[in-house]
């Protein structure tokens, strides 16, 4: 009797041992090359003091909050160390955000360390995990796959800066010298007109651009064939297969906004409002999101208006009176066609429209 007894016992021992000792652990990260600090949040407990670890060390202790709480949180911010961290974290079981970079000081108080930092993003995540949306802005976290598609789709953005830099840094130096000849000076026939004006020196720093910019255009054309290639076999005219891949990939995911609001606010182009109680004031646009997009949907605003003059997007450009308007009406309608189309573009992408529908023409791109 007695030996049943005490085997009863170990097993609600046992099962007392194995169930979690919390309902949720929030876990404030702030991330740093050799060490990382953290603030842990047990269910509604006051904030413990701030951790240091180092990356080996974070790992375990991640690994025994899994088994301490039914549900782990954790947040760090965008930045160097990419989504390698939050793939990790949600391979251990942990529920992890990536969000927006921001300045970690809510009461202006002029101090701000690794300790504090870590402090306020746990605070926020407990408010995040709790139902409130709005406490942090939080970074769409792309599959392995999709990070490399725009990992090439961002090497070809820096190829193109650095080839118009170098032609630039040479145009600059020819006028420094007196020589107003400078448009497409690194090309054959008019580097052979320019080379019995230059001096010695001078000639030496510029055949060394144009080598560095010959070897860049071959390594831009190779990256660009390589997009080109990947691109659908029927787009709408105007779009071109080069633009609509670097989209797509600036992107990611069509899937993840959930509506059109969604969408024409990660451009960017939105305008911006400053308005309390009577006063109030309609400001340029937010330039919020990826520079590059806002100028590829411009670019291919300008080619849309010229190519596909029954789409649907452009009543707002005709409305404002489109090239016969004055120049402020006229990047006003353009903004607002250029959002447009990105929301057309997703609804395409998402089923949401056909083509027809949108009034747009579908070519086979050259």
């Amino acid at each position: 009797m007695n030996t049943k007894n005490k085997a009863n016992n170990s097993k609600v021992r046992g099962e007392q041992v194995a169930k979690p000792q919390f309902d949720h652990i929030y876990l404030g990260i702030d991330l740093h090359k050799n060490t990382i600090c953290l603030t842990r949040i047990m269910d509604g407990a006051t904030p413990e003091h701030a951790r240091t670890l180092s990356w080996e060390k974070f790992w375990g202790f991640v690994k025994k909050q899994t088994s301490l709480a039914r549900k782990v949180y954790a947040v760090y911010e965008a930045g160097a160390f990419g989504f390698e961290p939050c793939r990790k974290l949600q391979a251990l079981g942990v529920s992890c955000w990536v969000i927006h970079r921001e300045k970690l000081d809510p009461r202006q108080r002029r101090v701000q360390n690794d300790r504090l930092d870590a402090l306020h993003l746990a605070l926020k995540l407990q408010r995040y995990a709790g139902g409130n949306r709005k406490a942090m802005t939080v970074v769409y976290v792309p599959t392995p796959t999709e990070e490399a598609d725009r990992l090439a789709a961002r090497h070809r953005d820096h190829l193109s800066q650095e080839l118009q830099a170098l032609q630039a840094r040479g145009r600059g130096l020819l006028l420094s010298q007196g020589i107003f000849q400078t448009t497409g000076w690194d090309r054959a026939g008019v580097w052979e007109q320019l080379q019995p004006q230059l001096g010695a020196a001078l000639a030496r720093v510029l055949e060394d651009l144009r080598q560095t910019i010959a070897h860049l255009a071959r390594q831009l054309a190779a990256v660009e064939r390589e997009l080109v290639a990947t691109a659908p076999k029927t787009l709408p005219k105007g779009f071109g297969a080069l633009t609509f891949t670097l989209l797509s990939r600036l992107l990611c995911n069509y899937e993840r906004f959930k509506n059109r609001r969604q969408v024409a606010g990660f451009t960017g182009l939105c305008g911006g409002v400053s308005s309390s109680g009577d006063s109030h004031l309609d400001l340029s646009i937010n330039k919020a999101g990826s520079p590059r997009l806002r100028t590829l949907l411009v670019e291919l605003a300008w080619r849309l208006i010229y190519y596909q003059p029954h789409y649907r997007g452009l009543r707002t450009w005709n409305r404002l009176g489109g090239l016969g308007a004055p120049k402020r009406r006229r990047k006003m309608a353009l903004v607002a066609t250029a959002r447009q189309i990105l929301v057309d573009l997703w609804r395409w992408q998402t089923g949401r429209a056909s083509p027809e529908q949108l009034g747009w023409q579908m070519v086979v791109p050259a």
